[in-house]
């Protein structure tokens, strides 16, 4: 390296304050004159009159064997140390006190972040202030499905809500073939094909692995009991949200599922592969003591417990009727008490029967009271638009 060369500088620092550090800066070049200085004469080369000279430095003393070098010194007594300001909850510095700040900002966030006008809470304040803007939206006019009349916010929404009624499945499994309604479980599905699928999340009660950390969940319910799925009609409660939906069918009547042949609705998509097996003749469930052909499991059961098994009967305090299960026994009871679970959400009307909820749907005064509320519900949403751009 040639004498001219610029060098690294190095850093000794003092503490000389609660929150700030003082840095003095020395060069390489400063320790590298020092031992120059201090070379012996018969070093260098013989005859050299440089030898002879010596450049001693007014504040400190030190000595330079030329002249440059003495020049390139100078500035070190001229320089002002630097002042670190250091985070008081980590050992991090900073040269400007408005970094040190803005650092200290992230020891003092909070992750909660209520949204004041549904309480509604958030890990981050970009995520509340995006989730305000739902707050001010206007109300879009809602996408309304053609075979059971409910409305949705967005479009994506009711198209994957047809498919429940025209069981279109165009997602395939590129290995088996196999359709589903949604990619995400398309995708899923694929998995269990694969020689060692790896399920990272492990019960650890049964030791059980899953693909997804909600299976985890759902499964962990088996365990538990829980069942956080409450009806708000009734006091039902179910440990998945499928189970809700399915159930709260039976207050609002929806029937979703047609059979293709005679046109009969169903809550769920099991029921109608059940009915299914009545127009096919198959009775796959066959009762272990006699042999009987079966259609359905349930029923199957039932027959198994009322003429093999027998067991005690459920007996009405009121009228003495007996039942060989409990739940028909409850609906018994709504004779007695008056009860009537099954509200029509379009009327208000109740009724005790959910089968008596779907036939009060399908007159003629109720489709045409649907239609109407629908009209006015699309007429006051237009209102509140253009009251809102004028």
């Amino acid at each position: 390296m040639g004498p001219d060369t610029q060098s690294i500088p190095k850093t000794v620092s003092s503490e000389e304050g609660p929150g700030e550090i003082t840095v003095k800066a020395t060069t390489d070049s400063d320790s590298n004159d020092a031992s120059t200085s201090t070379e012996p004469e018969n070093s260098k080369q013989a005859g050299s009159n440089t030898a002879d000279k010596s450049y001693p430095c007014s504040v400190c003393g030190k000595v330079f064997n030329r002249p440059s070098k003495l020049e390139r010194h100078k500035p070190v007594h001229e320089r002002k140390p630097k002042t670190l300001h250091q985070c008081q909850h980590c050992e991090k510095t900073f040269t400007q006190q408005e970094k040190l700040i803005r650092h200290q900002n992230c020891h003092n966030r909070t992750n909660k972040h209520p949204c004041p006008d549904c309480g509604k809470v958030f890990n981050r304040p970009s995520k509340l202030e995006r989730h305000k803007r739902t707050h001010s939206k206007t109300p879009r006019v809602p996408h309304q499905c053609s075979y059971c009349m409910k409305t949705f916010s967005k479009l994506n929404k009711l198209v994957r809500h047809k498919r429940m009624h025209t069981g279109e499945r165009p997602f395939t499994c590129t290995i088996c073939g196999k359709g589903f309604s949604e990619s995400g479980h398309c995708k899923a599905h694929e998995k269990t094909h694969e020689e060692q699928p790896e399920k990272p999340h492990r019960c650890a009660d049964c030791g059980m692995c899953f693909f997804k950390a909600s299976g985890l969940r759902r499964h962990a319910r088996s365990h538990t009991g829980e069942k956080p799925f409450r009806c708000s009609e009734c006091e039902s409660c179910f440990s998945r949200s499928e189970g809700l939906k399915r159930h709260m069918r039976s207050h609002t009547g929806e029937r979703p599922y047609k059979c293709v042949i005679c046109a009969k609705g169903f809550y769920s998509r099991n029921d109608l592969n059940v009915h299914s097996l009545t127009h096919s003749g198959e009775k796959p469930h066959l009762c272990p003591v006699c042999g009987k052909g079966f259609s359905q499991l349930g029923n199957m059961k039932e027959h198994e417990q009322n003429v093999h098994i027998k067991s005690e009967k459920y007996i009405c305090n009121e009228c003495g009727a007996t039942f060989t299960r409990y739940k028909s026994l409850i609906k018994h009871q709504r004779t007695h008490t008056g009860e009537r679970p099954y509200l029509c959400l379009t009327c208000g009307r109740r009724f005790s029967w959910s089968h008596s909820l779907s036939r009060h749907r399908r007159t003629h005064t109720h489709r045409q009271m649907s239609k109407d509320t629908l009209k006015d519900t699309l007429t006051f949403e237009a209102s509140s638009e253009n009251l809102g751009t004028s």
